[in-house]
């Protein structure tokens, strides 16, 4: 069999989308999946904004933290707000840390956990004092 100019193969191999999808899941029910850590971390956040998460308008919104398998790579504390535009489909992320600062760029919330963690890792000397 012959494949012609109009065939509907193509020689360059199919590449597969950067894009991971997370399931849909309700803002009520992402919120009641937070960690302890995260909840407080959600409470700073809404007393800081002037509109509730997920009030925005044509947009849905889901919150996540590091209990989430998709976000476990954040730090006890963080956040992650999903928020979908329903006219196009376009989805933004938002993190949020334990003081409930936002970052808009993943690779900036890496760079303050970096920090973070090259902070943890200096090791200060312990005293211990045994009273006899």
């Amino acid at each position: 069999m012959e494949m012609g100019a109009g065939s509907s193969s193509s020689a360059r191999p199919k590449r597969k989308k950067g894009i991971r999808k997370t399931e849909v899941i309700s803002y009520e029910q992402s919120v009641v999946q937070l960690s302890k850590e995260g909840r407080k971390t959600y409470m700073i956040v809404e007393k800081k904004r002037k509109r509730p998460l997920n009030t925005i308008r044509g947009a849905y919104s889901a919150v996540f933290d590091n209990t989430y398998p998709q976000y476990n790579w954040l730090y006890n504390g963080w956040l992650v707000e999903e928020r979908r535009i329903m006219l196009s489909g376009r989805l933004y992320r938002y993190y949020y840390d334990p003081k409930g600062k936002e970052y808009k760029f993943r690779y900036l919330v890496e760079q303050v956990l970096t920090s973070i963690g090259k902070h943890l890792a200096i090791k200060k000397p312990v005293v211990i004092v045994l009273d006899d």
